[in-house]
């Protein structure tokens, strides 16, 4: 039921959920794993909650989770999630600030393929914030564009996911100047909306 559920949101939002099946256990927990000592932490795009649910497991005690889900759908089956450390909020990522201040480990599982390259720069602009940034994707070629905005990026293959999947685990950012900067003038912009 589940996955009936999941597929029929791909099918009437393609490019917002990216994906014909949930995140399997070993790819929500090989993403789950790298979180640490994270206290603030934020996901985006966590669907029906895989993720989520490993996050949980995984995060300290008195860590705090917001997740922000732009399908309303998926948001009310979010809910049905019992933790007290869990905040969900239905609105795009991109109004992260508004909610969230200072996340040291934002997990993402946004399908990066289907959004345009100013979507992305803000994306990751935001996302060079915070200590730890976690993300799934179904392609290996991400690491060059993490490397502009993180010190530290490794990427690990999950095999047994629908379809196969890297997670690509960024650490250390690099001091904001250096991608605005070296930007464009349109990205300038983005940097200072989100500066």
């Amino acid at each position: 039921m589940r996955f009936l559920k999941f597929i029929s949101e791909f099918f009437k939002h393609p490019k917002q959920v990216g994906a014909v099946a949930e995140s399997s256990g070993f790819l929500a927990r090989k993403m789950a794993q790298h979180i640490g000592q994270a206290t603030n932490i934020v996901e985006f795009g966590p669907g029906t909650g895989s993720v989520t649910k490993e996050i949980l497991r995984h995060m300290p005690q008195n860590s705090r989770l917001t997740c922000f889900e732009i399908n309303p759908n998926f948001c009310e089956r979010l809910k049905k999630i019992k933790d007290s450390r869990l905040k969900i909020v239905n609105d795009d990522v991109q109004n992260c600030n508004r909610y969230v201040e200072q996340p040291d480990c934002i997990l993402s599982s946004l399908p990066l393929a289907n959004f345009n390259e100013s979507e992305k720069e803000r994306i990751f602009t935001l996302t060079s914030k915070s200590k730890t940034y976690i993300q799934f994707q179904y392609n290996p070629f991400l690491r060059p564009t993490l490397k502009k905005y993180f010190k530290d990026v490794k990427i690990k293959f999950v095999p047994l996911n629908i379809p196969p999947a890297f997670v690509y685990i960024s650490k250390n950012p690099r001091d904001k100047i250096y991608h605005c900067e070296n930007s464009s003038e349109q990205k300038k912009q983005a940097c200072n909306l989100n500066a």
